[in-house]
């Protein structure tokens, strides 16, 4: 055997080269997610685009000769998976992270693939390749300063017709909400925090309302804690003004987890009388959305946040 031979024998084998920059993307993946957090921008773009474009370079650099795409798709798979048990993350978490994750990742493994594949002479490529690569560094950027940050400010309603009298809603909105009688509908049962309790009150001006909330399942031994805790929190409202015919509660105390993905404003109630025997009623949730991108999260919070809203009509105890 022949110097030559000897050295390409003890050459990685393309396995190999998959595991090794599989562990280096997962590895620069939980580093980018703690210097991300330390600097307060885990909830932006650069955590939802940044790291999987980062993970998708590595797995294709690493393994250049394999499908990208298929590589890049399983090691995205299985960081998202040690996620919750190694950084603590939710289901929840992990399934509106997912999409968004497989996205970026695949788009950016084929662009990397193409241009790792192609000669030093194809301009063609490297003129949609390159710009394509400064897109994603660009989208990455949004919510980490002013200039990149889109407006989050969000309404989102929902109205029901009760079988009640204007007087017997009136008093029902003063009572604790029945989340107990009133299972969570649909995406509001896949993990997000859950309600427990509401303190009800007055809807009279400076009159104060809390909601608590259940803290996060008990995880077993060698497991991460959930990142939510265990203890409760509260979200705690208070009422800042009131017509004969309607009430604006603000937020006024919000320790839950729900403050790292939006900022609750204002909840307004409105009611009016259908007839004797039936009530209309509205009701407005304003937020300020925190995660980024928009594009993606945008969409999700309003879908959430407007079954949240008729999931609190629902429970109103008449």
């Amino acid at each position: 055997m022949t110097q030559g031979d000897e050295v390409r024998k003890r050459r990685p084998t393309s396995a190999q080269y998959v595991v090794a920059g599989s562990v280096v993307a997962f590895a620069v993946a939980v580093f980018l997610r703690y210097v991300l957090t330390e600097a307060g921008a885990a909830q932006t773009a650069a955590f939802y685009v940044g790291i999987p474009a980062v993970v998708a370079v590595i797995v294709v650099l690493s393994a250049p000769s394999r499908s990208a795409v298929g590589i890049t798709m399983k090691v995205i798979t299985v960081l998202l998976l040690m996620s919750m048990m190694l950084l603590g993350e939710g289901f929840i978490c992990v399934i509106f992270a997912a999409p968004i994750f497989y996205l970026i990742g695949g788009l950016v493994a084929i662009v990397v693939e193409k241009i790792t594949k192609s000669g030093p002479g194809d301009d063609r490529m490297h003129a949609v390749a390159v710009p394509a690569l400064v897109l994603v560094a660009v989208a990455a950027s949004e919510g980490i300063v002013p200039a990149t940050t889109l407006d989050g400010a969000t309404t989102v309603s929902a109205s029901r017709t009760l079988n009640a009298d204007v007087d017997d809603v009136v008093a029902a909105w003063e009572r604790p909400l029945d989340f107990g009688g009133t299972p969570l509908p649909g995406v509001l049962s896949w993990g997000f925090p859950e309600p427990l309790a509401d303190s009800g009150g007055s809807l009279e001006v400076g009159a104060r309302r809390t909601v608590t909330f259940a803290g996060a399942h008990h995880r077993p031994l060698l497991v991460s804690e959930h990142h939510w805790g265990e203890h409760t929190t509260e979200l705690t409202f208070e009422v800042v003004s009131r017509t004969y015919d309607s009430a604006r509660l603000a937020v006024v105390g919000d320790t839950t987890p729900i403050s790292s993905w939006l900022t609750w404003n204002v909840a307004d109630i409105t009611w009016s009388a259908v007839d004797s025997t039936h009530t209309a009623v509205d009701l407005e949730l304003s937020y300020t959305r925190e995660l980024a991108p928009a594009w993606y999260f945008g969409p999700i919070e309003e879908y959430v946040t407007e079954r949240a809203a008729g999931w609190l009509l629902d429970s109103l105890n008449q």
